[in-house]
């Protein structure tokens, strides 16, 4: 992975580190990596009948899934942090105030405590996974994640913070996982099973890792019913979030309970949390609001900032091919994240709480 994103800074986190390690990638294997993602993007102009490239999709998705996040982990950082995913945006509270409080549901939802072997399903580079370690006293959690290069942040972020006692780490696929069997009290994932080829192929593997009576909760990406797959232009946002952040295929919260249940578990809780209330902002104004000068790399005026940076960058050779084209994949997957927001025909924390039978 070093030969790929040069030296890891492991002591500092920040934007200007995030930068820094744009400059450090080798140019020729990331113009390889842009040409293995986008290899799987061949139905972009007519998106009507793709059957065949969804089924293309799926079978490539490892593959294509590590190339997009040896494409885009930098740029996650820089505009992120630590902690890749939406939240419930209770006013009055920072970005991040509400991303920690995100991720500790699940570990209150779980029962978590000190003690207990969790898993966490496609951990990034390990931000929720962390948080949950302090959010219940200490629990062991072990992050899988098929990227070497997320992995070593997630090892790196371990060691900074004090919490190697705490964590460790597996390489490896979740549809496939090299884990034995009854292995884990509880398990979670955050808006990372969807890149399975079929939700089913990981839901049963976490239902055989997991401990009888053990729990599974997840913040699943999902189209809601409001979704109406015939109508041309809501089916051209729904393939631009697909594009833009490497899923095969997206579908409805009921097929993604379905697929829960038919692989053994038992559905305890579920609920769409994407919906704004009075006490809340809508989730995508992450992507709408700058707030702090994380919000502003996030928001339309800095993405566009970024992009024409990058691109002047790359055009003077300071930054390798393929990084201005990153920068407008992300950019586009977020304008689609908006309008299918607005639409309410996406959601990025359809939760479920789910737990395999004692008798299993």
């Amino acid at each position: 992975m070093k030969v790929h994103h040069g030296r890891i800074v492991e002591e500092e986190s920040g934007i200007i580190t995030s930068l820094k390690k744009f400059t450090q990638k080798n140019e020729k294997i990331h113009a390889k990596t842009v040409d293995v993602y986008y290899s799987n993007w061949d139905d972009k102009k007519d998106i009507k009948n793709n059957d065949e490239s969804v089924q293309k999709r799926r079978v490539n998705a490892q593959t294509m899934t590590n190339a997009y996040y040896d494409l885009v982990t930098d740029f996650y950082e820089y505009g992120w942090g630590q902690s890749f995913h939406f939240c419930k945006m209770y006013k009055g509270d920072t970005f991040e105030e509400n991303t920690n409080r995100h991720e500790a549901y699940l570990a209150v939802k779980l029962g978590l405590k000190k003690g207990m072997k969790v898993l966490d399903v496609g951990c990034g580079v390990g931000g929720p996974l962390r948080e949950m370690v302090k959010a219940s006293g200490g629990a062991h959690i072990t992050g899988l994640n098929n990227n070497a290069y997320q992995l070593e942040r997630c090892e790196a972020y371990s060691r900074k913070y004090g919490l190697t006692e705490y964590t460790s780490f597996i390489k490896g696929d979740f549809n496939n996982m090299p884990i034995a069997d009854a292995t884990f009290d509880a398990v979670f994932s955050v808006e990372a099973t969807v890149h399975a080829p079929k939700l089913e192929m990981v839901y049963s593997e976490i239902f055989r890792v997991l401990k009888p009576g053990g729990k599974f909760a997840c913040y699943e990406w999902c189209v809601t019913d409001k979704y109406d797959e015939s109508d041309l232009y809501q089916k051209r946002i729904i393939h631009g979030i697909e594009e833009g952040d490497s899923i095969s295929k997206m579908y409805k919260t009921a097929a993604c309970l379905n697929a829960a249940k038919s692989v053994g578990f038992t559905v305890i809780e579920e609920c769409d949390l994407a919906p704004a209330t009075d006490a809340t902002d809508p989730w995508y104004y992450a992507l709408t609001r700058a707030g702090g000068l994380r919000g502003f790399t996030r928001s339309p005026i800095g993405r566009v900032f970024t992009h024409t940076a990058v691109t002047i960058l790359q055009a003077l050779y300071i930054l390798p091919q393929g990084v201005k084209e990153t920068s407008s994949l992300l950019n586009d997957a977020a304008d689609n994240l908006v309008k299918g927001g607005e639409l309410e025909i996406f959601t990025p924390m359809y939760f479920f709480l789910a737990q395999k039978p004692f008798d299993a």
